[in-house]
């Protein structure tokens, strides 16, 4: 506890004066005040427009069943139209009470009309921010701004939404703490409350631009690359998923269209192989589109700090952050036809991002290997993990391969010889069985040469796959524990599973069918201090 002002100037000065009291009790005083509070600030005032488009948008289902049902009534009234001034009000309140702010070296979020609810972050804790912006967010100048403190969708705080500037001063202040170039920024984003009016001119003219100026670019979208469109798994289940939609929708109507049911006709006159091109070219297209709107405009950079930024979409579109800091390794992916056509594709395996993400972000879409390859190089700083050879796992992990691989053979052969038996059918169609042996070894022998590991100063590589074939560069003071694992037909074939368990990415990254030994001997050589718990 301090002594009163008075006793302490009447002790320091028994013969001073009224003023030099008064100064000093101004000073002790002034001492022992309280910093001041950081207001708090609002969203911003045009998220009262997209609110009320969002939820349209959500309701749309019911909304076609209103219109639908109205279409064969008779009634006049439009009891519906009761829903637009409650859909209004609710967004009303929900920006009167949701705030937040950055204080004691934590943002803070207070939201909720019915129910109060307080989130609170340390800003150590962030580990990616992301800003995404649909049409109607670009076509009003703003964002929404999601910072990431886990894997999961509890540990975030959504501010949606906040102008595009303010957004991106946000996420500089968040993951650039230790830059004296933004802590000079007057405080990030948003009027405060009751403070100036949203997009005052005086407020935002005079805040300077965030500090990306100086970022390093990685890479850049090259249209050309939309060729390794349909060469991709992701591409193809894009366009999979769209035909779907499209057949569920004319098989709805298709009954009462005399159009679609001629079109229809006309299909199947045509012969097997126009079909069948036909087929090819609608889905190559479709993934050409979906490549289009997901990576248009695709850029990489990397600022003074180390940190990553992508920014990609044509119609939405998505900013990521991720701190350095946060980052385990890379993931370069080879699905067969991107590996047939000479391309590959780089993620980053992090910590922060999404579980419907799998904890990893694009780092460069699908591209020619000479792109991806030297990108990757640039920014593990590990040239063997990226490019040298993987260290086999010898002719047990070979067998088990072409086993499993084969097991589809006999299964073919009973159904062939079932329809055969059943229907009467053609003998032609045992010609599936050799077919089918032949790709099935081919698969076994392709998996088994994707198969492998290795160790570098730095990281620890495991590659693994064939159709979708992986290469992972895990850092190795990223593994926080190990597992070995062997199930029942591993015990048998003498191998057994190495796990390294981390905190990015999907959480563990697996080394595959090595001999027992061999796996205890990688162990110790990645991580000698953990090895001995398995002595």
């Amino acid at each position: 506890m301090s002594e009163p002002p008075a006793e302490v100037a009447g002790e320091a000065n028994p013969a001073g004066t009224a003023s030099e009291t008064t100064s000093a009790t101004t000073s002790a005083t002034t001492s022992a005040a309280p910093p001041p509070e950081t207001p708090w600030r609002r969203l911003d005032a045009r998220m009262l427009l997209v609110n009320p488009l969002e939820t349209l948008i959500r309701a749309l289902p019911a909304v076609i069943a209103i219109v639908l049902a109205r279409a064969t009534s008779e009634s006049d009234d439009r009891w519906e139209l009761l829903a637009v001034p409650v859909i209004l009000a609710f967004g009303a309140l929900r920006w009167l009470t949701t705030r937040y702010r950055i204080d004691h070296g934590q943002i803070e979020l207070r939201r909720g009309v019915l129910t109060k609810q307080t989130t609170t972050a340390r800003l150590d804790k962030v580990r990616a921010v992301d800003l995404t912006a649909k049409v109607y967010h670009r076509l009003l100048g703003l964002t929404k701004v999601e910072i990431s403190t886990g894997s999961s969708a509890k540990e975030r705080i959504v501010l949606d939404s906040l102008r595009l500037a303010d957004g991106r001063r946000l996420r500089a202040e968040l993951l650039h703490r230790i830059d004296s170039r933004v802590l000079d920024l007057p405080p990030p984003t948003g009027p405060s409350v009751g403070g100036p009016a949203v997009g005052d001119p005086a407020t935002t003219a005079t805040a300077p631009p965030a500090p990306d100026a100086g970022d390093e670019v990685l890479v850049r979208l090259d249209p050309r690359w939309v060729r390794y469109a349909p060469l991709t798994l992701t591409g193809l289940a894009s366009a999979a998923a769209v035909v779907g939609f499209a057949l569920q929708a004319l098989r709805t109507v298709g009954d009462e269209s005399r159009t679609i049911v001629s079109g229809a006709r006309r299909v199947r006159e045509l012969a097997i192989w126009v079909d069948v091109v036909a087929a090819l070219a609608v889905v190559s297209l479709l993934a050409v589109v979906a490549y289009v709107l997901t990576f248009w405009g695709f850029r990489l950079t990397r600022n003074r700090l180390g940190s990553f930024h992508t920014r990609r979409g044509l119609l939405t579109s998505r900013e990521t952050s991720i701190d350095h800091g946060r980052v385990r390794g890379l993931r370069l992916d080879e699905p067969l036809g991107l590996r047939l056509a000479g391309g590959r594709r780089l993620k980053v395996v992090t910590t922060g991002l999404g579980d419907e993400r799998g904890g990893s972000d694009w780092l460069c879409p699908p591209a020619p290997r000479d792109v991806v390859t030297p990108l990757a190089r640039r920014i593990s700083d590990d040239e063997d993990a990226v490019e040298a050879p993987v260290v086999p796992h010898g002719p047990a992990a070979r067998r088990r391969r072409l086993t499993r691989a084969l097991v589809a053979v006999p299964v073919v052969a009973a159904g062939v010889w079932a329809v055969v038996s059943l229907l009467d059918s053609t003998p032609w169609l045992w010609l599936a069985v050799p077919v089918v042996a032949l790709a099935a070894v081919a698969l076994g022998v392709d998996r088994y040469a994707g198969l492998g590991h290795l160790v570098t100063p730095r990281h620890l590589v495991t590659r693994w796959g064939s159709l979708d074939r992986r290469r992972v560069l895990l850092r190795r003071d990223g593994v926080i524990g190990w597992t070995v694992r062997r199930s029942f037909f591993q015990r048998r074939a003498g191998v057994a599973t190495l796990v390294a368990t981390t905190a990015a990415g999907s959480q563990h990254y697996d080394v595959v069918d090595l001999e027992l030994e061999r796996a205890y001997a990688l162990l110790r050589e990645v991580d000698r201090s953990l090895a001995d718990e398995f002595a």
